[in-house]
Parts: C-alpha cells; sequence; structure tokens
C-alpha cells in the first residue's frame, strides 16, 4: 500500500467515525484497544458471505464484518430491512466489526 493509499484509508477511518459518532450520539464510547463502539439505525443494502452492507439514514453506505455476529441475527435479512447495527470500528480499518444486527420496527 503507497502512502497516499494509506493516507485515504486513515481519512474514510476518521470519515466513518465521524460520521458514526454524529448519528450515535450518545451511544458512542472509546475503547483503546478495540477502536469506538458504535450503534446506528440503518436500511440493508445487500448480505453476501459475513459481509453486510447498510445505509445510513445520511446515505452513508457502510461495510459491517459478520464474523462475531450470530447468524440467526443477519441470515433472514432482505433488501431495505431497517436495523440497529452494533459493533466497533477499529482503529486501523474502514469497516464495522458488528456485534449485533436487530431488527428495526417499520
Amino acid at each position: 500500500m503507497g502512502r497516499s493509499e494509506a493516507s485515504r484509508s486513515r481519512s474514510r477511518a476518521v470519515a466513518l467515525w465521524a460520521a458514526f459518532a454524529l448519528l450515535a450520539g450518545p451511544t458512542v464510547s472509546a475503547h483503546a484497544a478495540d477502536g469506538v463502539a458504535v450503534q446506528f439505525p440503518a436500511r440493508v443494502l445487500w448480505v453476501a458471505g459475513q459481509t453486510l452492507v447498510v445505509a445510513t439514514d445520511d446515505s452513508q453506505s457502510v461495510s459491517v464484518d459478520l464474523t462475531h455476529v450470530a447468524q440467526d441475527q443477519y441470515q433472514r435479512l432482505g433488501l431495505d430491512d431497517r436495523v440497529i447495527v452494533t459493533g466497533v470500528l477499529p482503529a486501523q480499518g474502514s469497516r464495522v466489526v458488528g456485534t449485533s444486527i436487530e431488527p428495526l420496527a417499520p
């Protein structure tokens, strides 16, 4: 990875963190080793394997790693389903590592 690519990756991570901080308000808390805890409402764009891509209420696309989410929480999700995503935004990385995906009542 070149210097400019690394810089862009860090910039994207910071932008994601800022977006989550604005969306989640008081539900965001810092964890020194793990990154930033996040929780936000979103709409499902697609699910493939252990990756979920959602759109936030302000139309930001967010990739969620489902490795640490129980499969029964996401196996029946469909296009445009509303969910609450809970997870961690790692200090190094541009994806949310999900811990919970809960359906949001319509």
